[in-house]
């Protein structure tokens, strides 16, 4: 029985109608309160809580003796309407109500406000994190033109036929990172054939002096375009190779990681910009969890780099 009725011992229908009524409009009411202060652009703080426990306190207290005004002549006239007691009683109910129906309102609103700002972050970070990837790319572009006219540049000095060669390659070469630029990840077999291009031009730069062996089993991977060749460039750029360093290196797939091993033969004093390796890290930050890999010994400079499913 609720305190607040006159029913006797059993189930009150009447005053389960009656709580039922006034919960749901202090519902409502609640709702608009809040709805009100937000349209305004006020904040949620304390006081706007406690004007809204208030303002429910009220409007139970006036709804409750409206539904009594209405039913109690009907079915219980011998009760009468007002009684201080239960008046004293509806009033803390009605408080007691307030800051329930405030504290849950104010956690969904919490928890909306923070669903929304989650998603408008998430999408942020993503916009972010897209022109970044962009930004990398375009700062790859010419860093691998830039080692390529080294390298071109040392040609034309020991062997012009050569480097009218590797020119033209390297035209072609440029023309697929062009059309690759706006990929993210392209497959592992259009990036192995791309390797054994540009393989074959060193191997004309350098003869019998740079050899590599290749050991592909599962082509059905991707990786982001010029890994490979970012790891290949490296190589040239930081270790002699000549008759007295030839330089002998592997390309070997183990299951999802395609692992690049070379001896060192460092040159003395390389033009390097540094930019190669990191921004192939950054890439694959920006696209997996996963991690590069390097692995350096007094004679071996390992890499291996994730290769990734759709």
């Amino acid at each position: 029985m609720s305190t607040t009725s006159d029913g006797e011992d059993g189930f009150n229908w009447i005053a389960l109608f009656m709580i039922t009524m006034r919960l749901s409009i202090l519902w409502f009411f609640a709702q608009k309160w809040l709805n009100y202060k937000l349209l305004k652009g006020k904040s949620l703080n304390v006081i706007t809580f406690i004007l809204g426990a208030f303002g429910i306190m009220i409007m139970n207290v006036l709804i409750y003796y409206l539904l009594r005004s209405i039913f109690i002549p009907i079915f219980a006239p011998q009760y009468p309407i007002f009684q201080s007691i239960i008046f004293l009683m509806n009033f803390l109910e009605g408080f007691l109500q307030g800051i329930i129906l405030m504290s849950l309102l104010y956690a969904i609103n919490h928890f909306k406000q923070w669903q929304k700002e989650a998603i408008e972050n998430e999408r942020l970070r993503a916009n972010e994190l897209e022109l970044y990837n962009k930004s990398l790319k375009s700062q790859l572009n010419p860093h691998f033109l830039f080692n390529n006219l080294n390298t071109l540049s040392s040609l034309i000095k020991s062997d012009p036929e050569t480097a009218d060669l590797f020119l033209h390659e390297m035209s072609d070469l440029y023309r697929y990172i062009l059309k690759t630029s706006d990929e993210e990840l392209i497959p592992l077999e259009t990036e192995i054939k791309f390797a054994k291009n540009y393989n074959h031009l060193l191997m004309k730069r350098f003869g019998d002096n740079y050899k590599v062996t290749m050991d592909i089993q599962d082509l059905d991977y991707y990786l982001p375009p010029m890994s490979l060749h970012s790891l290949l460039e490296n190589i040239v750029k930081h270790n002699r190779i000549d008759d007295d360093y030839p330089m002998v290196f592997s390309i070997q797939q183990d299951g999802d990681l395609l692992t690049v091993r070379n001896q060192i033969h460092l040159k003395k004093n390389v033009d390097s910009t540094g930019k190669g390796l990191n921004i192939l890290k950054e890439q694959y930050k920006y696209l997996t969890d996963r991690a590069i890999i390097i692995e350096v010994t007094p004679h071996l400079f390992q890499v291996q780099i994730p290769l990734l499913k759709l």
